[in-house]
């Protein structure tokens, strides 16, 4: 355990529900594990400002002692408010998944933030995949993204770590024969993937730009494109909203780009896929270990069509230890291309994925 971390635990004050501002993730993660505050069921707890950044609001459970989780279920670590709060979970003691056991919220969340006070071992997975937020104000809940502070201080030669308020770009649209661009990756500095746009395989266009990850969110798809001369197909929603609605004009069929929820489809294809990759920081005091998975994937471009739009981007990870038995390697990969019976989509682009030591 560094100095920086044990001043930060001694200096951590009892936790009170409402309004929080705090200089770091980490540090609010301390304050809720260092009182006698036990909430077996989760609650709304107020706005949510850190580092001096206003993160929308936030919910939260704070369990007492050893848990296994056997047989999971969302409703008693998450509340099911979607899209306009990140989710604070802290166990006070050792918390165990299981093999076959997915945790997860069952909504979108802004991000998920999970401190365990005791060891962490996972069998099963503790997954963010498609779980992003969509904080658009055409479809989502208005909020902006801003830089997230994970933590104060160096932590494996990585200083302040954060998820950056602007992800990895989005692919541009193409025109005629053309797969589609990938969302860009991360530079692994904390920041998400970029979504991909939509294929295209005639004249006109272009297909629909894939978005830009955010904070809060990969990447969303563009739409896909088969059409005459004149016309294109739309763009993947920014702040994680809607995919981007494939060409309207045409007889081929093509899919919408993946997103929340994915853009719609024409001329007989389905509509894009639902879901991005997450936001997901997990705090491991004790010895981190297990066989399982730590997952904030995007999700799929929309196959079943001639022509497949855009996957989105993935999320990001950062899991913090205080020793590494080694448990589970994170993976916030894009969504893998569509396929399509006439050209083949591209893929969302890869998030950060880390494990750093206290």
């Amino acid at each position: 355990m560094t100095a920086i971390l044990a001043a930060q635990l001694l200096s951590a004050g009892p936790f009170s529900a409402g309004n929080r501002s705090s200089g770091s993730i980490l540090e609010l993660l301390q304050a809720m594990a260092s009182g006698n505050d036990a909430m077996s069921s989760p609650s709304a707890g107020g706005t949510l400002a850190i580092n001096g950044q206003s993160l929308g609001s936030y919910d939260y459970v704070i369990k007492e002692g050893d848990q296994t989780v056997s047989s999971f279920s969302a409703a008693d670590w998450f509340t099911n408010t979607a899209d306009s709060r990140a989710a604070f979970v802290v166990v006070k003691g050792n918390l165990t998944i299981n093999a076959g056991q997915v945790f997860t919220p069952s909504v979108r969340k802004l991000f998920t933030a999970i401190y365990v006070s005791g060891a962490l071992t996972i069998n099963g997975e503790i997954s963010m995949t498609a779980r992003g937020a969509n904080h658009s104000s055409a479809t989502g809940s208005n909020i902006s993204a801003a830089a997230i502070r994970i933590a104060t201080g160096t932590f494996s030669s990585v200083t302040n770590p954060q998820v950056p308020a602007a992800g990895a770009l989005g692919g541009a649209g193409v025109n005629a024969n053309s797969t589609g661009n990938q969302g860009a990756d991360s530079d692994g500095a904390g920041s998400t993937g970029g979504g991909a746009s939509g294929a295209a395989s005639s004249s006109g266009g272009p297909s629909g730009s894939g978005s830009a990850g955010t904070a809060f969110t990969g990447g969303t798809g563009g739409g896909a494109l088969r059409t005459g001369s004149g016309s294109s197909a739309f763009d993947g929603g920014i702040d994680g909203g809607k995919g981007g609605d494939a060409s309207a004009a045409g007889t081929s069929s093509k899919t919408g780009g993946t997103g929340n929820p994915g853009g719609a489809g024409q001329d007989g294809g389905p509509n894009g896929n639902d879901g991005t990759g997450g936001v997901l920081f997990i705090v491991c005091v004790g010895q981190y270990s297990g066989s399982g998975s730590v997952t904030a994937q995007g999700v799929a471009g929309a196959s079943g069509a001639g022509n497949p739009g855009g996957a989105s981007g993935g999320g990001s990870i950062t899991v913090l230890y205080g020793s590494d038995a080694p448990g589970p390697t994170p993976n916030a990969n894009g969504g893998a291309a569509g396929t399509g019976s006439q050209i083949t989509g591209s893929r969302g682009g890869n998030g950060t994925a880390r494990k750093v030591a206290l």
